[in-house]
């Protein structure tokens, strides 16, 4: 299983040659993809209000064809993409050692509680001490 950040979450709802083959590489199987309220938060919050960050451009870049279909799984996400409760979740994030913001306490919390990796686009050296503590693996995975 794998806990994937906003951008990656971009690519697979886009459909985006290339997404899914980049997750392969994890071993990532049908059904074992998830993501955090935070990151589905923050693709929403983009696509609704585009700005100046990376996100922001990436969405830019896609064909209309590939916003057209992020509208759209937005609006309900797809089965294929999990989505811990926070109810689940916010015990596991409170146990967590180290001072972490909210988006890395979730996505490590969410790792945890479903014995997954964590696949990012962009490194983060917070989550990655926040993940090693917790012996959580973190994959940056590069898209095309």
């Amino acid at each position: 299983m794998v806990i994937v950040d906003d951008a990656l979450l971009l690519a697979l709802l886009a459909q985006q040659e290339g997404a899914s083959e980049a997750l392969l590489i994890t071993g990532v199987e049908d059904g074992e993809v998830f993501t955090t309220g935070a990151w589905y938060w923050r693709l929403a919050r983009v696509l609704a209000r585009p700005g100046r960050g990376a996100l922001s451009r990436a969405l830019a870049a896609s064909s209309e064809d590939e916003r057209r279909r992020v509208h759209h799984a937005l609006d309900q996400l797809p089965a294929g993409i999990g989505l811990l409760s926070m109810r689940r979740l916010v015990p596991v994030m409170a146990a967590l050692p180290g001072q972490l913001n909210l988006l890395t306490a979730e996505a490590v919390a969410a790792a945890v509680v479903l014995g997954a990796r964590i696949a990012v686009s962009t490194a983060s050296p917070l989550l990655d001490a926040a993940a090693s503590s917790v012996d959580v693996m973190v994959d940056v995975v590069a898209l095309n």
